[in-house]
């Protein structure tokens, strides 16, 4: 106890020092009432309220630009703090946490960057020692706060990412979704723009993830019952052609025992209301496929034309059948395609060297084929070599000059690549074609924004193309500029 009192004689020094250098009255005021306020909790053994307010002292010396002042009250703090761990034989990281943050701030006002790292590094420390979650929360704050305020918005960004994982961990989707609202309301108190920007992006992209997922297990189900239904129609199909069989060797052998004609005649009967009733249930199982059908229509409304499409070639043809059956595979190949390129986003393709302008030609003879006759193929690249990956980019520029060939009964496709900078590199796709209705455009490369019939294509491959461009480094945009037709922009960042 002697040397808690020799240590608020101490501080009480530092604050006369402090009373002769000029300020205003309301200063002192606040000063005074604080370090009182500080001095009463301190001796009832409210330790946390008492440095909270020691350090509101400090910020009122700092505002008034009084750092020797403030520098010497957190010198007492902490002498205070160890005297109590010393009387309690426990640590008191938490309160050296608060002390050591007053340090920081003063320090970034006064920008000394040196000492700036040393008290994020005890801050640090103090956090790890202390094993508290909230310390955990509040050193992640601190730092990007900090970094924020430095100009280093990267290394900013990258904490509250490291916020939100760490309160996101463990929870549910409602849970995360909360966190992610939590994060996006903090962005937008602290006027914190290039945060409020990337977790929006962030929350989006988890959003589209999740439907995308949940479409993906609500049609698998759906194709498991349909194949399943497909077995049981199938089933009672053979049972009918066995007994049709079997009644065509009654007839014939009615016929040669003409003796036991009344007997097959009775047998025949029966056989024949078998048959009625088999078909009154094959009637009642095509029924129960309608209603299956436009079960999936109201939980997919997507692959509702194609199912209805193949309820009328079960009964008309195989070919069409299969046919169908091949289009809702290939939205499944699609979707699976698209949520793996989804969940590897942040995974970027491996790269190498690579003669562009070679790529371009051959890639433009392999779209040629599917080009309307006089159609004029036009590819203008220069002979220069980037890293990037090539199996990937052809993927999306082929994509993208199939559907200029679609859409361009005459006129031109061109393939262009263009050097924006040392490091940016586009190539534009362009076609003197019918052009995209301006109400599409919005929507081009969301997944399922617009229902339409398989067999005219899911319109996943744009949405598919963009998720390759991100993982290229670079971006997939429609340029609305151009009013002759259609101009897409691979841009890259190598």
């Amino acid at each position: 106890m002697k040397k808690i009192l020799s240590l608020f004689i101490g501080v009480l020094c530092t604050l006369s020092v402090w009373g002769q250098t000029p300020t205003t009255d309301k200063s002192t005021a606040d000063v005074s009432a604080q370090w009182t306020s500080f001095t009463q909790q301190f001796q009832q053994g409210k330790h946390q309220q008492a440095i909270e307010e020691g350090v509101k002292v400090s910020l009122n010396l700092t505002q008034n630009r009084q750092y020797r002042e403030a520098f010497a009250t957190c010198r007492q703090l902490d002498a205070l703090i160890y005297n109590l761990e010393q009387t309690s034989q426990k640590p008191q990281h938490g309160l050296h946490f608060l002390v050591t943050q007053e340090r920081l701030r003063m320090y970034t006002r006064l920008k000394n960057s040196e000492q700036c790292q040393k008290q994020l590094e005890y801050l640090r420390n103090f956090a790890e020692q202390s094993k508290s979650a909230d310390l955990r929360e509040k050193l992640l704050f601190i730092e990007a706060d900090y970094y924020q305020t430095t100009g280093q918005s990267a290394k900013s960004l990258q904490c509250y990412k490291q916020l939100f994982q760490l309160r996101a961990a463990g929870k549910d989707v409602a849970g995360t979704d909360r966190c992610y609202q939590d994060m996006l309301t903090h962005a937008k108190e602290s006027k914190n723009t290039a945060l409020a920007n990337a977790m929006q992006k962030l929350y989006t992209q988890w959003q589209d993830s999740i439907q995308a997922v949940k479409a993906a297990q609500e049609l698998k189900a759906l194709q498991l019952q349909y194949d399943q239904s497909q077995q049981t129609l199938q089933e009672k199909e053979d049972r009918i052609s066995q007994d049709l069989y079997f009644i065509i060797a009654l007839c014939i052998l009615s016929a040669a025992l003409t003796g036991g004609l009344l007997f097959l005649g009775a047998l025949l009967m029966k056989h024949i209301r078998q048959v009625k009733k088999l078909k009154q249930s094959l009637q009642i199982a095509n029924e129960n496929n309608e209603q299956k059908s436009q079960f999936i229509g109201q939980i997919s409304a997507q692959i509702d034309p194609s199912l209805q499409a193949i309820e009328t070639a079960a009964r008309t043809s195989a070919a069409q059948l299969t046919t169908h059956i091949g289009y809702l595979r290939q939205l499944m190949d699609d979707i699976q395609t698209y949520i793996a390129l989804e969940e590897t986003r942040e995974e970027h393709y491996p790269q190498k060297e690579l003669n562009v302008s070679a790529l371009c030609e051959n890639i433009m003879e392999k779209a040629k084929a599917d080009f309307h006759s006089g159609v004029e193929a036009v590819v203008n690249a220069p002979r220069v070599s980037i890293h990037t990956n090539a199996e990937q980019l052809e993927r999306v520029l082929l994509h993208l000059l199939k559907n200029a060939a679609e859409h361009t009964e005459n006129g031109k496709i061109t393939l262009e690549l263009k050097k924006r900078s040392a490091h940016t590199f586009q190539f534009l796709v362009t076609d003197t074609g019918s052009g995209i209705p301006a109400e599409e455009r919005a929507t081009l490369f969301k997944p399922f924004a617009k229902v339409r019939e398989l067999s005219q294509g899911n319109r996943l491959g744009l949405p598919t193309c963009s998720l390759i461009a991100y993982k290229l480094n670079g971006t997939l945009s429609l340029d609305p500029e151009y009013k002759k037709g259609t101009r897409f922009v691979l841009e890259l960042h190598v």
